[in-house]
């Protein structure tokens, strides 16, 4: 294999998965052998993992030149697993897997076909999007899983249908601009985040995420207790209110201000009505007396409707205030990546030029 070019480097992160792992890793193998006109490199990070998953790879990788290892000294996340790869992967499309191959070896090309068909710079494998499918998955998990992407997906830049998947295909480029700092799963909603602030362009194809037999019976309990669902539901919410901290204010000043109209438009007709009644008397008193009659009557609905638009109109100041923070914080990122981009271009040619002489 040449050592100067890898067309396609296939990451996998894993965690106590001895189960799985050279079983796993020998279907990718023979995957990515299938189409022998690639070169292709596969690149696998054991997490600290606490069983037998480090030495397994080890294994498994001796004397097979295009299988690399890398170790965790400990559990760091699978983000941060993630991007120990993506530094010093070689490969000019880069696609992510699940060590446990949830989805199968067979969409490394399928997503990688997809980025040059569609001409995008992310691929995204998708059991919800139009002719996805799910089986074997617990009920507890799908459920999860599904309204926790559809939640993030209107948080998102795409009009996507799954944000959190790792089965996903990047042009190299992309990841060379992209400076990424989540250790963990939300490293899948980062990406999406200033890919899109760069303006990168994603494709999403249906898949196909299938639970082994084995596996819903062996693995169900470990894995219930590592999402830890109250945690997950609270890291979305999370990684939600990063991606458009805005929608919470409007939303929650849209909450306060429409029953402080409702109450204060209940108060201007109370207000019309006892006025009108005292038309007899002269415009200025029957004005003057309706407003103190109907304050007098419903005066804790004046406060309160008073306090709801307040506080209602103050919380939509603060979403369009962060609306505005979110277009400057885009136009520099994009500013400092478009000079990263420049800067990492200038490397390449000097580092050719180098070889050259």
């Amino acid at each position: 294999m040449s050592k100067s070019k890898v067309e396609v480097s296939v990451v996998v992160a894993a965690y106590n998965e001895e189960a799985l792992i050279n079983q796993s890793m020998r279907r990718i193998v023979d995957q990515l052998s299938t189409r022998t006109e690639r070169e292709w490199e596969l690149i696998c990070v054991n997490d600290g993992s606490t069983d037998r998953t480090g030495s397994l790879m080890e294994e498994f990788a001796e004397g097979k030149a295009q299988v690399s290892i890398v170790h965790h000294r400990r559990n760091f996340g699978q983000g941060r697993a993630l991007r120990t790869a993506f530094d010093i992967c070689r490969g000019e499309v880069v696609v992510t897997l699940d060590a446990d191959l949830s989805y199968g070896p067979e969409y490394i090309y399928r997503l990688t076909d997809v980025l040059i068909k569609d001409n995008v710079d992310i691929a995204l494998a998708s059991p919800y999007t139009k002719g996805g499918k799910v089986n074997n998955v617990p009920l507890h998990r799908r459920f999860l899983s599904r309204w926790g992407n559809r939640y993030l997906t209107k948080m998102s830049n795409y009009d996507i249908s799954t944000s959190t998947c790792v089965v996903r295909a990047y042009r190299r480029e992309v990841l060379d601009s992209l400076h990424l700092a989540s250790d963990g799963m939300e490293l899948q909603l980062e990406v999406l985040m200033k890919a899109g602030m760069l303006g990168y362009k994603v494709s999403e194809m249906p898949a196909e995420l299938s639970w082994s037999d084995n596996k819903l019976t062996e693995s169900s309990k470990r894995r219930l207790s590592k999402m830890k669902i109250l945690r997950t539901m609270g890291l979305y919410l999370l990684l939600g209110w990063l991606a458009r901290p805005a929608y919470f204010f409007i939303l929650l000043s849209m909450l306060l201000i429409l029953p402080g109209v409702y109450m204060m438009m209940f108060l201007g007709y109370r207000t019309v009505l006892a006025i009108y009644g005292l038309l007899d008397q002269g415009l200025v008193i029957a004005i003057s007396k309706g407003l103190a009659e109907v304050f007098s009557t419903y005066t804790y609905s004046f406060a309160i409707g008073s306090m709801l638009l307040i506080f209602g109109f103050l919380l939509m100041i603060f979403g369009l205030l962060f609306v505005q923070n979110k277009f400057y914080f885009g136009e520099l990122y994009r500013i400092s990546q478009n000079i990263e981009r420049a800067n990492y271009r200038t490397r390449r040619i000097n580092n050719d030029q180098r070889k050259e002489e």
